[in-house]
């Protein structure tokens, strides 16, 4: 071997032992709850039940009062809104508009949305995901919660392996050994 190709295999040589490790996936799964999502029934027909699943705050924005039922059919009344009245924290699963013709404006309400996971997240990178509520860690790694995108700072919260949360508030995570 010459000396121009033994000085190339050795920068070779030096140059993949000093990269960085790659990172490895925790191994498991991470479940978390996203956050709400506000939905909008814009000028809803008057007398027409509209089946919705709501949680949260809800505003009724029309000219008609708004009626909220537990079950998916307009029954088991639960709230009457009149307009422009509202609620911090309704729990329905239909509405009802009472009155002549149609509503005009809008309804707005929050929905919930279903739990979402990570099978085998990346280790020691930021992941940007959104997360409200209930979390679980079910990886062999633990994982930090940082309420902005790119895990900027110090983390609000950590999970440890195997563990959960019934509160939680994150929009990037982390897994960490």
């Amino acid at each position: 071997m010459n000396r121009s190709s033994l000085a190339v295999s050795m920068a070779a040589a030096v140059s993949l032992a000093l990269q960085p490790g790659t990172a490895s996936a925790a191994q498991g799964l991470f479940t978390y709850t996203p956050p709400p999502v506000e939905e909008a029934l814009h000028a809803p027909r008057v007398g027409v039940c509209y089946p919705m699943e709501g949680d949260g705050p809800v505003k009724n924005e029309t000219r008609y009062e708004a009626q909220l039922f537990r079950g998916a059919n307009c029954s088991g009344l639960e709230y009457l809104l009149q307009p422009g009245q509202g609620h911090r924290n309704a729990v329905f699963g239909s509405a009802r508009f009472i009155g002549q013709g149609s509503a005009a404006g809008y309804f707005s309400y929050t929905v919930t949305p279903l739990p979402e996971a990570l099978q085998n997240p990346q280790a020691d990178r930021c992941i940007d995901i959104r997360g409200e509520g209930h979390a679980a860690n079910r990886t062999d790694k633990a994982v930090l919660l940082y309420t902005r995108p790119g895990c900027p700072g110090t983390p609000n919260a950590t999970i440890l392996a195997g563990e959960q949360v019934s509160h939680s508030r994150f929009a990037g995570v982390e897994f960490v050994s």
